[in-house]
């Protein structure tokens, strides 16, 4: 059996695994922040756990709880000079906590369409090696595949990516630190660039003045987040003199992720809600929601939510929302998460108890559009069942069922004689002929 043996080993991380799972356990217990995003890849540094370990940690343990059951390590070439992308051609990867699985079909299978080709020398690689100690401790039985490249051309490396990704039980780690041996605040001057690049997915702003030495590999993930439509995270960053080095020369180090935007909007907007309705019934909840909004420019549009919370087999517990934008995202959903939770006057307010036992969705609403209607048989041509979300209105009452209530009430007639009784009225209102608006509504459930 061809091993993968450590190169770096007692050096950049401790020898023993006991010492590395109470670095971990160290790093978590230190971070407060909770993040829970789908990663389908990820940018970490590779300096000694001492120095960049905790960063790396922000990201890599978001392998913890997916399912995701490959993974790709990707790191520039430190000791070889050589052109091009070599593959590890070995069986396991070897770890102080034991083996990962090397997912050797699949290595054929980049070899060959790719051409890459096996340099023993260049997988002595630190770059590459110090990530696999926490990927075994976060997913022991997940297999993996490393990738050294030297002096690579950033599109051929973007195609390499690219088609790994295509998979989505596959995710990507790119290796980099950013700015090296300059004064810590011309450090963070130049590391900005590195992370601005990231964040706004601006290659060209990575060739203003970016010095991370994996530059090649964070070039060519921004081309393929942009192909794929995802969306970046900066998780964490930091200098070597965070870790209590002179301040004269450090060392840059970030972490981010790389999320499909749908699966960053759910876990954003639940994320919201929950903190609200945690913060409503004094239940810890770890969040920062000034972090968030950085992150998430988007939450400061204006948008009108709705929060539905049910409880057991999905038996309403509270629903709360706006029909029409009049707040920020943001807000909307903090604002009315609380109010689903505690001022539904169907329901007495959420007991600190019944926390854990609610379920929360979030739907965001389209702007509401009139339906013309000259009888109940015209506007019942004109009603999308299953499909619209319905606002019934007169100079007096109003009333709302969202799409997702034609699950319960799935004809147009029944559909109607409850909302015109939800709103006050006799349940064939629609007789009076009252304004009808429709709406559809995005859906993020957990």
């Amino acid at each position: 059996m061809r091993r993968r043996e450590l190169a770096v080993k007692g050096q950049f991380y401790p020898a023993k695994a006991s010492e590395i799972t109470s670095m971990i356990e160290a790093y978590n217990a230190k971070d407060s922040q909770e993040v829970h995003l789908h990663s389908r890849a990820l940018i970490v540094p590779h300096a000694g756990y001492i120095y960049s370990g905790f960063t790396a940690n922000k990201a890599l343990k978001l392998l913890r709880n997916s399912e995701i059951t490959r993974v790709v390590v990707i790191g520039p070439s430190h000791k070889v000079a050589f052109r091009g992308t070599s593959v590890a051609m070995y069986d396991v990867y070897e770890t102080p906590l034991g083996a990962l699985t090397i997912d050797t079909t699949f290595i054929a299978e980049l070899s060959k369409n790719f051409d890459m080709k096996f340099l023993h020398q260049a997988h002595h690689e630190h770059s590459t090696e110090v990530q696999m100690p926490f990927i075994k401790y976060y997913r022991p039985d997940i297999s993996v595949v490393e990738l050294v490249y030297g002096k690579e051309n950033p599109s051929t490396l973007a195609n390499i990516i690219d088609y790994i990704l295509e998979d989505k039980s596959t995710a990507v780690v790119i290796s980099t630190d950013l700015s090296h041996y300059y004064d810590n605040d011309k450090a963070n001057r130049l590391d900005n660039i590195c992370i601005d690049a990231v964040k706004t997915m601006d290659v060209a702003k990575l060739k203003q003045g970016c010095e991370a030495c994996g530059k090649i590999g964070i070039e060519a993930m921004l081309m393929v987040a942009k192909q794929q439509g995802l969306s970046p995270v900066v998780l964490d960053y930091r200098t070597s003199a965070d870790a209590g080095l002179d301040k004269s020369e450090v060392v840059g180090y970030m972490s981010a992720t790389f999320v499909e935007m749908e699966t960053l909007k759910k876990e954003t907007l639940l994320t919201l809600a929950r903190a609200s309705i945690a913060n409503a019934v004094d239940v810890p909840y770890s969040y920062n929601l000034q972090n968030v909004l950085q992150e998430n420019p988007w939450l400061e549009e204006k948008g009108a939510a709705f929060i539905t919370l049910t409880k057991g087999e999905d038996s309403l517990r509270g629903c709360i929302g706006s029909t029409v934008a009049h707040k920020k995202l943001y807000e909307d959903v903090i604002l009315n998460a609380k109010s689903a939770a505690m001022n539904d006057p169907r329901f007495l307010a959420l007991s600190q108890k019944e926390y854990d036992e609610i379920k929360v969705e979030v739907s965001i609403l389209s702007e509401p559009k009139e339906v013309r209607y000259s009888s109940v048989d015209d506007l019942k041509s004109k009603i999308q069942v299953g499909e619209d979300g319905v606002i019934l209105k007169t100079d007096t009452y109003q009333a709302t069922f969202l799409p997702q209530v034609w699950e319960q009430l799935p004809s147009f007639e029944l559909f109607f004689s409850h909302l015109c009784k939800k709103a006050g009225m006799d349940h064939a209102c629609l007789s009076m002929k009252p304004k009808i608006l429709v709406y559809h509504a995005k859906k993020y459930k957990e």
